[in-house]
């Protein structure tokens, strides 16, 4: 018969090899980026969970300086916008300031913790995966560009038009008018003026640290993703700080590479804050 101390120190014993599990797993993570550590951190709320209360920061509905949100436009800045955002970020992790390069709303609760304003202008919105490839490749180019608004009307009122969708979005669609074509950058959470989502990409870019070393860069797999699009992002050597997350559905073309991790879910990876809150920015 096992006694009630055994049976305690038994549990105990167990803690802690989980812990130490997704402990490995973080590491492995943020040296390999492999689909196998990916899938443990996974298991273990996004490694999260190993990390003590006091080795976390609060994530303020928005940094200092970030610019005000209209109240009935709450953006993925805001926790009432985006239940998933994470509510805490870990500090190893805002030890290294990165520049947050993003196909989408990744990285939001990491630039809200720093507590600073934002020094990427690649939050509030989304860029197809072709096109950001496009961006990627030519970064240095596309980067120095100022959007371009696109005409309006009573019926698209915010410059909506996309050559990916037949229908006009709600919202501004703004171009990089660069050398190797269009780059739409999709303000799906500005419902406000072509000329404020102009002016808020613009501010943000000013910011930015254009030091390759400092930037962390993240591509899943939504938005006319294609296994060959994946490849040249992981091809892109100008970026050592790199992560793809693919669906289940490229495990076989994609799982096992280097920079890259399979999320467990079947045929589209979720949106950038809820990414986030599984896989935080790592601390190097």
């Amino acid at each position: 018969m096992v006694s009630s101390s055994d049976r305690k120190q038994s549990e105990k014993s167990q803690i802690k090899k989980k812990a130490s599990k997704c402990s490995a797993a973080g590491k492995s993570l943020s040296k390999t980026q492999s689909s196998s550590a990916g899938k443990t951190l996974s298991q273990c709320g996004g490694g999260s969970k190993t990390t003590t209360t006091k080795e976390k920061v609060k994530v303020p509905d928005k940094a200092k300086g970030a610019i005000p949100q209209k109240e009935k436009n709450k953006t993925a800045y805001g926790k009432e916008a985006d239940e998933a955002e994470p509510d805490t970020v870990a500090k190893a992790s805002l030890k290294r300031d990165w520049t947050i390069v993003s196909d989408n709303c990744y990285g939001v609760a990491y630039m809200k913790a720093l507590n600073k304003p934002y020094e990427s202008p690649f939050f509030s919105m989304f860029i197809y995966a072709p096109d950001y490839l496009t961006l990627l490749e030519n970064f240095d180019e596309y980067m120095k560009l100022t959007p371009v608004a696109q005409p309006t009307s009573q019926t698209d009122k915010f410059g909506g038009k996309s050559k990916y969708r037949k229908v006009i979005s709600k919202y501004p669609v703004l171009l990089l008018k660069g050398s190797k074509g269009d780059v739409e950058i999709h303000f799906a959470h500005e419902k406000q003026s072509p000329q404020e989502a102009i002016r808020k990409w613009t501010s943000r870019t000013k910011r930015m640290n254009m030091n390759k070393n400092d930037m962390f860069v993240k591509m899943d797999s939504r938005d006319k993703f294609t296994v060959e699009l994946g490849k040249r992002f992981l091809a892109l050597k100008q970026f050592p700080h790199k992560r793809l997350f693919v669906s289940e559905k490229y495990k076989s073309s994609l799982g096992g590479m280097k920079d890259v991790v399979v999320m467990d879910y079947k045929t589209q990876t979720p949106i950038g804050t809820k990414t986030e809150k599984l896989f935080p920015v790592p601390s190097r």
